[in-house]
């Protein structure tokens, strides 16, 4: 489902390219048979670009958080706002086709950098375009631009804030396609009852991805996506029937083993742990990896368990190590 909507979110993309390039070449006749020559020369050169974008985005998807063919976008969308002549004589207020830009900037780029070219856009507009008109009509426009700039902003906040809840409520993770942890919350508790009944064994794999927050940092959220999204496949690949998978936080998957002792959740970790060292491709050096087998003790309550598992993480328990010492030292 989510590799569906990026499908479709970058065709989306790829029609508003091509819609703008379409635009500049039909500006770029009508000034043309208007015999108003100065004004061809910005929508000529711009209209391949646009539409050069438009199929690069058709046929790939970016890895990147701030995506290249989106920033070329907005700066030539901004240059030709800037600087293209006012060619038609009935349209006076050329300048307002600008209110557009930070709607398109927001829907391309995250929230910060598409503030900064809509913020751009407007000082470039008050010193290059709207020098001529009069106080109350600069202000009507700051006004409007700055209204829409705050909505588009709000927008993308409660965005996110709904995809968040979304997947809280369905109990799965769009990026992995994993259920979340909320939901194997649930399921530990499940299992371990089971595992009472049945006398059975119950064990899991906690795989941490320890370069995910370097990345994330590094190369942004779509590159750390996708890393994950790949580890994610192979773990996937290597389940049984039977086993469960799950994102237990933001860099930690989790493979729930059903009637599955500690020797058996051993061979699991040695096979996957080769996997993903030949398999898993990492920006940002070599692979760094930490797979920990945990199984259900004898009369361990589910709580206990589950308690474990957060104890049981390496980076996790890197955080709790290096609080303790900060605070022995401001105790000091």
């Amino acid at each position: 489902m989510r590799k569906e909507f990026s499908q479709q979110l970058r065709k989306v993309t790829a029609a508003l390219y091509a819609a703008i390039g379409c635009g500049l070449a039909l500006l770029a006749t009508q000034v043309y048979l208007s015999g108003y020559y100065e004004a061809i020369l910005l929508p000529a050169l711009l209209t391949p670009i646009f539409l050069g974008l438009a199929l690069w985005r058709w046929q790939v998807s970016t890895q990147f958080r701030h995506d290249p063919a989106a920033i070329i976008a907005l700066f030539c969308l901004g240059v030709f706002l800037l600087l293209q002549p006012e060619s038609l004589i009935d349209f006076a207020q050329w300048h307002f086709i600008g209110l557009l830009y930070p709607l398109i900037a927001f829907y391309l780029l995250p929230n910060s950098t598409s503030l900064a070219f809509s913020l751009l856009l407007l000082a470039g507009a008050l010193n290059l375009r709207l020098q001529s008109y009069s106080a109350e009509q600069m202000l009507l426009f700051i006004a409007h631009y700055l209204l829409l700039t705050s909505a588009a902003w709000l927008y993308g906040i409660h965005n996110r804030s709904r995809t968040s809840q979304l997947e809280q409520l369905i109990g799965q993770d769009f990026v992995t396609g994993f259920f979340n942890g909320r939901h194997l919350y649930t399921r530990i508790h499940a299992e371990v009852s089971r595992s009472r009944t049945t006398q059975k064994p119950l064990a899991l794999l906690l795989v941490e991805l320890h370069q995910y927050p370097e990345i994330l940092e590094e190369l942004g959220q779509r590159s750390a996506n996708s890393f994950i999204r790949e580890a994610s496949h192979i773990n996937r690949q290597n389940c049984r029937a039977g086993d469960e998978a799950y994102r237990y936080d933001e860099q930690t998957l989790l493979l729930l083993l059903p009637n599955t002792t500690i020797n058996g959740a051993l061979v699991l970790r040695a096979r996957l742990y080769q996997q993903l060292l030949r398999e898993l491709v990492c920006d940002a050096g070599p692979l760094d990896i930490t797979i920990t087998p945990l199984v259900l003790q004898p009369a361990e309550a589910a709580e206990s368990f589950w308690k474990r598992i957060g104890d049981s993480c390496y980076h996790s328990l890197s955080e709790r190590v290096e609080d303790n010492l900060e605070n022995s030292d401001l105790k000091r």
